[in-house]
């Protein structure tokens, strides 16, 4: 019996391979620049956007008194820039250690561990564990920055819900997989109910809006606003197919890249789209941040 070789077409290797590797060094360009912002020069930091936006920047998730989640986002520079000034102002970047990556062809996810310091305090190190995901174009350049900071699941949530983290390990990440898939297939039924079905009351949104079309990510807080969203994308979208093309499943986050196929009910043509995000459960297992963005909508 012959073997058969995997026929696998070299051109597609190789364009997704080249893809792969430019996204993955403008993001490493962009940490190494940030770590060496600690001389004080921020001005090659800020070199390593692209020159034009819109831009995609959530860096300091904030976890607030009642169990939910703000998610401040920045889409031009001048607030990146501000921000910048206020963060490697008081602090040092040291290290960041990717523990899971993903190198897609169009952004770098990473799940970290990140060393930092005080300004002038080096000998006293915190150290997190932090998602990152670092967005880019065809040229020069990140588009955005997004991050999350692990915070313990029993914290994120209203403080009178109940507690139903599965005390198995591997049964609560299987909690976190099946919601998620739960929330694939209800953009396959473009079923509102299904998708809100896994959403906490007090979603925080900082994703890729597909209702507007402003290239740059949204600032949804709540349930109510989640649901006129997703109303508004199945009544100009009817979804054809999602398609998982990498996913990333821990006991604390889910992080995805799908493709998503959709037909306009309005005017004719098929289109798609990825989407690469990370989902946060609360601890009742329901999602109450997601984080992310997403490529435009272009023919199919």
């Amino acid at each position: 019996m012959s073997l058969q070789p995997i026929d696998v077409d070299p051109t597609m290797l190789r364009a997704t391979a080249e893809a792969s590797a430019h996204a993955y060094a403008q993001s490493i360009w962009h940490i190494e620049e940030e770590i060496a912002a600690a001389s004080g020069d921020l001005e090659p930091l800020y070199a390593t956007l692209t020159e034009e936006g819109p831009y995609a920047y959530m860096v300091m998730p904030e976890l607030r008194p009642d169990g939910t989640v703000k998610l401040p986002r920045i889409t031009t520079r001048e607030e990146i820039v501000e921000a910048y000034e206020m963060i490697r102002g008081m602090s040092d970047l040291l290290e960041v250690i990717g523990l899971t990556e993903i190198r897609g062809t169009w952004y770098t996810f990473q799940d970290n561990i990140s060393r930092a310091c005080m300004k002038g305090d080096a000998s006293n190190v915190h150290t997190v564990q932090t998602l990152g995901m670092f967005p880019s174009g065809s040229g020069p350049g990140i588009t955005g920055e997004l991050v999350w900071i692990r915070y313990r699941i029993e914290a994120l949530g209203g403080l009178d819900e109940p507690n139903t983290i599965p005390d198995d390990p591997l049964v609560a990440r299987a909690r976190v997989y099946d919601n998620f898939s739960a929330y694939q297939q209800g953009l396959r039924d473009n079923d509102v109910g299904a998708v809100m079905a896994v959403l906490h009351d007090g979603i925080s949104s900082t994703v890729r809006d597909y209702v507007e079309d402003t290239g740059t990510i949204t600032a949804h807080q709540g349930a109510a606003v989640h649901r006129e969203y997703y109303e508004a994308f199945f009544a100009r979208y009817e979804v054809q197919s999602v398609v998982m093309i990498n996913q990333v499943t821990e006991d604390w986050y889910v992080f995805a890249e799908l493709r998503i196929v959709v037909h306009p009910r309005v005017g004719s043509g098929t289109l798609a789209f990825h989407t690469a995000e990370f989902w946060i459960p609360a601890k009742t297992g329901k999602f109450i941040a997601r984080i992310g963005h997403g490529t435009e909508p272009a023919p199919q």
